[in-house]
Parts: C-alpha cells; structure tokens; sequence
C-alpha cells in the first residue's frame, strides 16, 4: 500500500502533506467533503479558480489519485478532474486558505499558451508567489 494512504474506514490518519514548511496537514480526505485549494488552477477552456476556491472531493482511488470537482459547468458537465496523491497539497481544510485573486497577465498568458498544446480538459495549477 502506498506511504499514507489507508483504507476507507481504517483508523487514525490518511493522507498528510509531504511539505512540512507549509506547517500544515489534512489528516483526512473524505468523499462528499468540501476542501480549499491551496493554489490556482486554470483550465485549457481559459475558466479559472483562483487560490482558495471551494472543491468537493467525489472520489478516491489508490492509484488514480482524488477526484475533484470545482464549481462551474463545461457543457452542462460537471468540472472535475483526477490529481495524483502527489498533488495532496492542492487540498486544505475548508475555510482556511485566503482567497487569491487573478494572477498577473504575463503569467496568465503564459500558462495559456501551454495549455494551447494539451489535450482538452488539461489544466494547470498555478502557484502565486509569496512577496
């Protein structure tokens, strides 16, 4: 079994952040709850969520990673997406990350020229620098 993830219904916790400098950990992540991203994400249709947007967590899979979905609609389809355990640190306790804002144009444009090349429904997370 992989390092930090346990069972559906097994004892103590699950899953904790591999970053101890954020000084911060999920001891659980559950489907049906709600978690605060920890950084931005923008979609190759251009939609954008800042830092701090509220996702449910509809599913978990040990290989595949959690399943996320944001609060928008593609085409009348739910926006959600499949991150990898590695990307644990995207999720944070509801209600504590302050919310971001729209990131630098430069930036922006950058990211979109990039996801311009992946396949559709690729997306970015954009980390916004602490000044």
């Amino acid at each position: 079994m992989a390092k930090g993830i346990r069972p559906q219904g097994a004892e103590g916790p699950a899953i904790r952040s591999e970053r101890p400098s954020e000084g911060r950990t999920i001891e659980k992540i559950a489907i049906g709850e709600h978690y605060d991203t920890t950084y931005a994400t923008l979609w190759k249709d251009g939609t954008f969520f800042p830092r701090g947007t509220r996702v449910l967590v509809t599913g978990l899979h040990l290989e595949q990673g959690f399943c996320v979905r944001f609060p928008a609609q593609v085409e009348g389809e739910d926006l959600e997406t499949w991150e990898d355990w590695d990307e644990i640190d995207f999720l944070a306790a509801e209600g504590s990350v302050e919310s971001g804002g729209a990131l630098p144009s430069n930036v922006m444009t950058e990211a979109q020229e990039v996801l311009d090349e992946a396949e559709d429904g690729c997306h970015l997370h954009l980390h916004e620098a602490e000044d």
